[in-house]
């Protein structure tokens, strides 16, 4: 009995050490001027390892659905995460807007829930619930036999790979989530079956793992270089499972015996052991955490000009040393007075167990509601982003024939302050409404533009062409637009930038010699990773983002729904696209100057 005691407070040490150590590699791997020779070494490890120990510590309720959503989704999951998102938007301006305005409580609590299920920032949240949930499909399918749930563990992974590498979806991170849900659920059968305590941890093993995982990190670095290496890890982006597998299995394998190692009774492995218990609040609030204590040093360097503080091997471990001990702070905030965050809550004892008819109907009930809020979205009914794109003082629309005649003096009544109309496509294709809209919205006093969609079978030069005899120079216009987005086939088989981005620079220079005015580039997220981030960081961005606000970056316009219903319009197309510009009245008067448009 005294044995057991002792094998299992040693298992659940190693847990928490794993822990602490994946938690700290997410700081480092966040800290702007890392080297990437070292974060690329620590990277594969660390959600991999984390949740490797999410399945470890994953019960077994037998299948009982309600009950694992409840002590999981609920209790793990939902209630720790919202913890620390609040944690993320609480300041001092944020406290004393909602004393002094408490109408504004429920727009801030809104504004957490977008947060927390669609911003980029929760996609770790996503993917922990939906590693969660296919825990369970998996689990009640297989009947939790380690075999069957390993394969069907791999089959998901797998698919993971394949759409990674078609990059057919790019939501939620699905990819990510169907690739750690292996990792989950070998945690899982590995606690079931026995496998890590009945490894035999020696130095031996911890050396031998750790060889393996370091030269395999090492080759991969010298075959497709260190960026490329951090990069591909990081974004989960495989090039070969035959690769992957025994990377990350020698990593995960290294860490655990390396934790087994330590000695739990030092003060450091103590504070280590701490930080694992408060993973949860590590991973999600340690980058803005690290933000701030960057934000600081910056200007702690402006006020007192120590040269020290730009030193890179000073200001590294100083940045990574201060934003550990102050995002110590909510852990121990949580200890204190958010026990539940640290499960410490329970079923009510002696409560029956709702019949399964009512749980039927309850499922029912949010499955019928989910379909009328998508409905709701789709008609649109509700836009997602309104209460973001309200911020922005100067809205404005982008159209085509598929809006049909427009009463221009009806949209700028709705306070349109400006609009795209779409002039050409490709090298021969012109939009049949475009000189009738350019003439009625030179009455009004909208300020208008052209754009043109770029085609993926055309010249650069001959598509200038087709734009330029198409639209006539004058001064008082907006900048030329290139709409760059994926179509047709080239979604899953993108073409290589290599071949597109000559032929965008030939448009787009074209354009900028003939109207004098540097065009602006349209796009979405796919194409502006692939075609945008690296090559055009010199021109103004219209970002296409309709689930949530554009990350950070050198925007100037976003397009944040195309499902808006204004007055004016009678085409084919009921809806209306609705963009913003990303700036206040002041910025969007020195954005007109700067183009030599009157305001």
């Amino acid at each position: 009995m005294n044995n057991e005691n002792v094998t299992l407070k040693k298992r659940q040490t190693w847990c928490d050490i794993v822990r602490g150590i994946c938690s700290l590699a997410v700081i480092l791997s966040h800290i702007e001027g890392m080297p990437n020779a070292i974060v690329m070494y620590f990277t594969p490890i660390t959600l991999p390892g984390f949740f490797v120990l999410s399945g470890y510590f994953t019960k077994n309720y037998g299948g009982d659905l309600p009950e694992f959503l409840y002590n999981k989704v609920l209790k793990e999951l939902i209630l720790r995460v919202m913890f620390c998102f609040c944690m993320i938007t609480i300041s001092a301006k944020v406290i004393a807007n909602l004393i002094l305005h408490p109408s504004t409580i429920p727009e801030w609590i809104f504004n957490i829930i977008v947060t927390f299920l669609m911003k980029p920032t929760g996609n770790f949240f996503s993917i922990l619930v939906l590693c969660s949930v296919y825990f369970i499909i998996v689990n009640i399918l297989c009947r939790d036999k380690p075999i069957p749930m390993m394969l069907a563990a791999t089959a998901l992974a797998t698919v993971g790979y394949i759409i990674t590498r078609e990059r057919i979806i790019n939501i939620w991170n699905w990819d990510t989530a169907l690739v750690c849900v292996f990792f989950y659920i070998f945690g899982y059968v590995a606690k079931q079956t026995g496998l890590i305590s009945k490894w035999n941890f020696k130095p031996k093993h911890a050396i031998i793992s750790g060889g393996v995982f370091f030269t395999l990190t090492t080759v991969f670095a010298l075959t497709i270089g260190v960026k490329n290496t951090e990069v591909i890890i990081a974004n989960n982006t495989f090039l070969s499972p035959f690769v992957s597998v025994p990377l990350f299995a020698s990593g995960i394998a290294f860490i655990i015996s390396f934790a087994h190692l330590l000695p739990c009774q030092s003060k450091p492995v103590k504070l280590l052991m701490y930080i694992g218990r408060h993973s949860m609040i590590y991973f999600m609030i340690g980058g803005p955490v690290l933000a701030y204590v960057s934000y600081f040093c910056t200007l702690l360097y402006q006020a007192v000009h120590w040269e020290f503080l730009q030193i890179k091997w000073i200001k590294l471990p100083f940045l990574f040393i201060v934003t550990v001990a102050v995002t110590l702070i909510p852990s121990l905030l949580s200890d204190r007075f958010f026990p539940a965050l640290n499960g410490r809550i329970r079923l009510p004892e002696g409560v029956v167990k709702k019949h399964p008819k009512i749980c039927i109907a309850v499922c029912a009930s949010l499955i019928i509601l989910g379909a009328g809020i998508i409905a709701a979205a789709v008609n649109g009914m509700i836009v997602p982003n309104r209460i973001y794109a309200r911020h922005y003082p100067i809205h404005g629309v982008d159209v085509s024939s598929y809006q049909g005649k427009i009463d221009w003096h009806e949209l700028e009544a709705q306070n349109v302050r400006f609009a795209y109309i779409k002039a050409t496509e490709g090298s021969g294709h012109v939009d049949k409404c475009f000189s009738d809209n350019w003439r009625a919205v030179s009455e009004t006093d909208i300020k208008a533009g052209a754009y043109h969609f770029f085609s993926f079978e055309s010249t650069g030069k001959a598509q200038a062409d087709n734009f330029i005899f198409t639209v006539p120079v004058a001064s008082d216009t907006l900048p030329p637009v290139v709409d760059l987005e994926y179509y047709g086939n080239h979604a899953r088989n993108p073409l290589p930038a290599g071949k597109i981005v000559p032929e965008l620079r030939d448009l787009l220079d074209a354009l900028e010699k003939h109207y004098g005015k540097r065009p602006v580039i349209y796009v979405a997220e796919p194409s502006y990773l692939q075609y945008i981030y690296t090559y055009f960081d010199d021109y103004d961005i219209w970002f296409r983002n309709i689930l949530t606000d554009p990350p950070e970056g050198n925007w100037r316009f976003w397009q944040y729904t195309n499902r808006e219903h204004l007055k004016g319009y009678d085409g084919k197309e009921t809806f209306i696209d609705m963009n913003v510009f990303l700036g206040t009245e002041e910025e969007w008067e020195s954005f007109l100057i700067r183009n030599n448009i009157s305001s």
